[in-house]
C-alpha cells in the first residue's frame, strides 16, 4: 500500500490512457500522489492498448451506458480500504466530436449529446468526492437540436448507415444542427442536476500549451467538488511569448513542436504523385508558403507587386542601376511560356530579398544586395564590389584574374527563375481543419484531432536543394525552366510562380508519425498501441493531453493535504 496516495480514479472514456497516464504520472515533492483503479471504454483495441500500459487498473470493455456498475462498485470499495485517507476521482472525458465546432455545418448525432447525462447513476452508485470533467468549450453550449434548412426552407437531409457487408443498410434522415436560440440550456441544466447531488461547481477553459504541453489544444475542464474539498485548477508555467504573470510569477515560452519532430524526415514531393492532390490541400500548402516562406501575406503581396509610397517600384533597363553590393542579387528575367495560357516574350526583374517584389523591366533596378536572389542574363563582375552589368553595356574592367561570369537563367511561367546556390529549408504543419494556412513548427502543434485518417496533420518542406527535380523544373547548363502547363489549376500554377521567385525546386509534405503524435499528445515515445494505424492515430487524437490530468492532480492534492493536517490539529 502506498500511503501516499491520495486521489482514486475511475477513467471513464479512457481511450488509450492519455488521462491515466498523466494520473500516474503525478507527483507532489517527489511522491506519486495518485492512482487510476478502474476506466471504461467501449473499444476493444483502445482497452487493450490501456491494458498494456496501466495493468494494475481493472478494465472494463463496454459503453458506459450500459455497464453495469456492481463489480466496478465493489472493486472501488476495496481500493478505498487500501487507501483510506484517498479521495475518489470520476473523471469523464465526455464525447466531444457532436459539440465541436470542427464538425462545421455536419449534422450533429443526438444521442451521443446526451453522454453527459449517464454520469449521474455513476454518482449515484460510486458517490465520488471529485468528479472533473474535459471537454471542448463548445460543450457549455449544450442545447437541443433543429432541422437544417436551406435558404428556400426545405430541409437538408443527411446520409446514415449502420453494419457491414451485406447486412449493411443506408438511409437519409434530417441533418441537425444546434438551435442558436437555445444555446446552453441542456448544459446548465445538467450541471444544476448534477450539484443536486452536493457538489459545487467551476470551469475553466485552459489551453496544454500554458503547461509545457508541445500542442496547444484548449478544452473546457469542470470540477464538481463535495463541500470541503476546495476546486482548484492547475497555475500556467507558460505563456506564447513567456514573461511574466499579473502576480509576478516567471513563464517560459511555449514549446516548439520542431523538438519533437524528426526533420529530416521531409517525405514526398507533392509533384508527380501517382494520386494528385486535391486543389483543397494544394491551396493549404499554397497558404503556408505565404505564411511561413514569405513571412506571410502583406509582405508576399509586396515582395510580389513591388513598393510603392517612398520605397521601390519596379525598376526599368533604360535608367541607372541602383546601389550594387557585393552579394549581387540583381539581373534582367525573360520569362518564356510553354503554357498556351501565356503567349509571347515577357521581361521583368525579380528581387529575392527583404521587400524586393517582381519588378517589370521598365522601371530602375532594386537595390544589388550580397547574395544571387534574382533571374537574370548578365555578366557577374565577382570582384571587390563589381556590379553585375548587362550584356547590352560595355564589360567592367578585366583584372589579371578574370572574374566575369555570364548568368543566364529562363522561366516557362509568369514570373523569372533564379540559379539556387545555397540550400536551405522551410518547414510548417499544413492543418487541414478549417480554413488554416498552417502552423509553425516553432510554435506548439494545433489540436491533435482523432480524424487523421480524413484530415491529417502533415508537415510540409519547401527545399531549395537540387537533388531531386520535380518534371516540370529541368536545368539545361546553368539555366533552370519551370514549366506551367495547360492542365495545371490556378492553385497550381501559384505554387509554381512562389517556387519561381523563392528559389524553391520543390516541396515535399508527410503525415505525422505516430511516434510523433506520441511526443506531442505528451505519452512516452515508447507507449504501446494496439491496433491499425488509423486506430491509433484516432486514440492518440481522443487522447487528453497527458500534462493536463497531471498537473491538474498536483493542484488538487496539496489543498487535500493541508484540510487532513487541520483536522487533526
Amino acid at each position: 500500500m502506498n500511503e501516499n496516495i491520495q486521489l482514486l480514479y475511475i477513467d471513464l472514456f479512457c481511450g488509450a490512457g492519455g488521462t491515466s497516464t498523466g494520473v500516474e504520472n503525478a507527483v507532489v515533492n517527489g511522491k506519486k500522489i495518485a492512482k487510476v483503479v478502474a476506466c471504461v471504454n467501449h473499444d476493444k483495441n483502445a482497452i487493450a492498448s490501456h491494458k498494456a500500459n496501466h495493468p494494475d487498473a481493472v478494465h472494463y470493455t463496454e459503453d458506459i451506458r450500459t455497464l453495469e456498475l456492481g463489480p466496478m462498485v465493489k472493486h472501488i470499495n476495496l481500493a478505498r480500504k487500501a487507501h483510506p485517507k484517498a479521495k475518489v476521482v470520476l473523471w469523464a472525458s465526455l464525447e466531444c466530436t457532436n459539440f465541436s465546432r470542427a464538425k462545421g455545418g455536419m449534422s450533429r448525432d443526438a444521442d451521443s449529446r446526451t453522454l453527459a447525462e449517464h454520469l449521474f447513476r455513476y454518482v449515484e452508485a460510486i458517490d465520488p468526492d471529485i468528479i472533473q470533467i474535459e471537454n471542448v468549450d463548445e460543450f457549455q453550449t449544450w442545447g437541443p437540436l433543429v432541422e437544417k434548412r436551406r435558404g428556400d426552407g426545405t430541409v437538408v437531409m443527411t446520409k446514415k448507415s449502420s453494419g457491414k457487408g451485406k447486412e449493411r443498410k443506408t438511409w437519409e434522415e434530417p441533418a441537425m444542427l444546434p438551435d442558436p436560440e437555445h444555446k446552453g440550456e441542456y448544459y446548465h441544466r445538467w450541471v444544476a442536476e448534477m450539484c443536486s447531488y452536493g457538489y459545487r461547481f467551476e470551469s475553466r477553459i485552459l489551453n496544454s500549451a500554458d503547461y509545457g504541453a508541445y500542442t496547444s489544444r484548449r478544452r473546457f475542464f469542470g470540477m464538481f467538488a463535495k463541500r470541503g474539498i476546495d476546486i482548484v485548477f492547475p497555475e500556467p508555467t507558460h505563456a506564447r511569448d513567456g514573461g511574466e504573470d499579473l502576480f509576478g510569477n516567471h513563464l517560459k515560452p511555449w514549446l516548439p513542436v520542431r523538438d519533437v519532430l524528426d526533420l529530416d524526415d521531409e517525405g514526398a514531393s507533392i509533384f508527380g504523385r501517382k494520386r494528385p492532390l486535391v486543389d483543397a490541400t494544394l491551396k493549404r500548402i499554397y497558404a503556408g508558403l505565404v505564411k511561413f516562406v514569405a513571412g506571410g501575406k502583406q509582405n508576399f503581396l509586396i515582395k510580389w507587386n513591388g513598393m510603392k509610397n517612398g520605397t521601390y517600384l519596379a525598376p526599368d533597363m533604360e535608367t541607372p542601376c541602383p546601389t550594387v553590393t557585393t552579394q549581387n542579387r540583381i539581373g534582367v528575367g525573360k520569362a518564356r511560356f510553354l503554357s498556351e495560357k501565356g503567349s509571347g516574350d515577357q521581361q521583368f526583374l525579380a528581387a529575392y530579398y527583404g521587400k524586393g517584389g517582381v519588378h517589370s523591366v521598365e522601371g530602375p533596378a532594386p537595390t544589388v544586395t550580397t547574395k544571387d536572389r534574382l533571374a537574370m542574363v548578365f555578366l557577374d563582375n565577382q570582384y571587390g564590389n563589381g556590379a553585375p552589368t548587362s550584356i547590352e553595356k560595355p564589360c567592367g574592367t578585366i583584372t589579371n584574374n578574370p572574374k566575369q561570369k555570364i548568368v543566364k537563367v529562363k522561366s516557362s511561367i509568369d514570373t523569372p527563375t533564379q540559379i539556387v546556390t545555397v540550400n536551405r529549408k522551410w518547414q510548417y504543419l499544413v492543418n487541414p481543419q478549417f480554413s488554416c494556412p498552417g502552423n509553425s513548427v516553432d510554435a506548439p502543434c494545433p489540436t491533435v484531432i482523432a480524424r487523421q485518417d480524413k484530415l491529417p496533420l502533415q508537415i510540409a518542406s519547401a527545399l531549395t536543394n537540387e537533388a531531386h527535380l520535380p518534371s516540370f523544373i529541368r536545368r539545361e547548363g546553368d539555366t533552370l525552366i519551370y514549366i506551367s502547363y495547360d492542365t495545371d489549376s490556378p492553385v497550381l500554377r501559384e505554387i509554381k510562380q512562389f517556387m519561381f521567385v523563392y528559389g524553391i525546386v520543390d516541396i515535399s509534405m508527410r503525415m505525422l508519425r505516430i511516434d510523433e503524435l506520441k511526443l506531442i499528445q505528451g505519452f512516452p515515445k515508447d507507449y504501446v498501441l494496439v491496433g491499425s494505424q488509423e486506430e491509433q492515430k484516432k486514440y492518440l487524437g481522443n487522447a487528453v493531453v497527458t500534462i493536463m490530468a497531471k498537473v491538474w492532480c498536483e493542484a488538487i492534492a496539496p489543498t487535500l493535504d493541508k484540510k487532513t493536517k487541520t483536522k487533526v490539529a
